[in-house]
């Protein structure tokens, strides 16, 4: 009997590959949904699929695959809230972007939603959803604002009131994003109208001395000092950094 026939008879008695995406024997989500193009999967596992999701998307709120698949397994689930959940977060990662997607997913949501969340949702389809002032929501990974209020969602560019935590807030937001200068000059003019909000002073100075920014340092600086303000020890501490810098 040849090699080849050998082969052939052993390949025989092996039972077929199953399906990449398909669970066997209970594996981690981990393990298969990465290599797997699949947007269904099978019920039993909706509950360890949905908490990966969560957690893909809390990982990187742009990872737009995990968002669709999230959507797609909490409507084929029929969890209203779920879904409204993985819709708000997708809202939240794309802004504006995204609209063709974003129509595509609410539609495919109309059935299963809420029809006031719906309206609200595609009330604010054109401008886009702000993470920051959208009242938290259970189950959404990237809604971090406000807690309560009449209305669930606010068109990002809507005017806003600008509190101490909203400055805060929106100041860590940008610098998620990789927008430092917007942080910086954010915060600087948060420091010298509440110049006695500590936490506002040291999130700044971690901009400056992360920057090497000492030029926009010494310029506040000299501001502080102006209106006679007594700073955190933190501003005496980076002013001796910046010198060791130029020694």
């Amino acid at each position: 009997m040849t090699v080849e026939h050998n082969q052939t008879l052993v390949s025989a008695r092996l039972p077929p590959e199953p399906p990449l995406g398909h669970f066997q024997d209970d594996p981690e989500p981990a393990f298969v949904v990465p290599g797997s193009a699949e947007l269904t999967f099978p019920r039993e596992y909706h509950a360890a699929l949905s908490d990966y999701f969560r957690h893909c998307i809390a990982r990187d709120p742009n990872d737009l695959r995990s968002h669709v698949r999230r959507i797609y397994l909490e409507h084929e689930a029929g969890r209203g809230e779920e879904l409204h959940a993985a819709l708000l977060d997708l809202f939240i990662a794309l802004g504006r972007r995204g609209a063709g997607l974003r129509r595509r997913m609410l539609e495919l949501a109309r059935d299963t939603l809420d029809p006031r969340l719906f309206q609200e949702l595609a009330g604010a389809f054109a401008q886009g959803v702000d993470a920051i002032h959208t009242p938290i929501v259970p189950g959404s990974i990237l809604s971090r604002g406000i807690e309560g209020g009449l209305n669930l969602v606010h068109p990002a560019g809507e005017p806003r009131g600008e509190g101490p935590r909203d400055v805060l807030l929106e100041a860590r937001e940008y610098l998620e994003y990789s927008q430092v200068e917007e942080a910086r000059a954010l915060l600087e003019r948060a420091v010298l109208r509440e110049p006695l909000r500590a936490e506002l002073h040291l999130e700044l100075l971690d901009i400056y001395r992360s920057t090497r920014d000492s030029a926009n340092f010494s310029r506040l600086s000299e501001a502080l000092e102006g209106i006679e303000i007594a700073v955190p020890e933190a501003w005496q501490a980076l002013t001796e950094y910046f010198r060791s810098l130029n020694d």
